[in-house]
């Protein structure tokens, strides 16, 4: 991966998890979401449970996803989270005609554009990480963990 990847790939993971880590901590308040799961017909006594279930997965993965530990597990982790999140908390189609639906909408089509990313990190191997990590060697032909895999050694090693 050259540089301009690696630097590029870092940044958008620790942009991207910025909002998770932030929510997790309870910076942004979440009593708007919390009335909205009960209103959905989530039980009420488990709202406090469902809202610290999701603090907790979005402090871990969102660390993990910034840090560079299991990237793409991270960002899928996120995902899972995020889309039902996104369908509860902004479902613009409730609130058509009233002065809500316009920062709903945007609030959906910001969520869309983060599962965008969280998709990219998850599709992309080969993630550099933020922690030094040791290099783990492969059982077949002492590869490492890290290295290129052989369509792209392959293609370079043909310029």
């Amino acid at each position: 991966m050259d540089r301009l990847s690696h630097g590029g790939i870092v940044a958008a993971r620790i942009l991207l998890a910025v909002v998770f880590v932030l929510n997790g901590f309870g910076i942004i308040d979440q009593t708007i979401p919390a009335k909205e799961l009960a209103e959905r017909g989530a039980p009420v006594s488990l709202v406090p449970v469902m809202m610290l279930a999701g603090r907790a997965l979005e402090l871990a993965a969102g660390f993990g996803l910034a840090l560079g530990v299991f990237p793409r597990l991270m960002a899928l982790a996120l995902l899972a989270f995020l889309v039902p999140a996104t369908f509860i908390s902004h479902s613009f189609w409730l609130t058509a005609g009233t002065p809500a639906f316009q920062g709903q909408l945007i609030n959906f089509s910001k969520n869309i554009a983060i599962w965008g990313g969280l998709l990219f990190i998850a599709g992309s191997v080969g993630q550099a990480c933020v922690l030094p990590r040791r290099t783990v060697k492969s059982e077949k032909a002492g590869e490492t963990e890290n290295q290129r895999s052989p369509s792209f050694a392959h293609a370079e090693e043909s310029r």
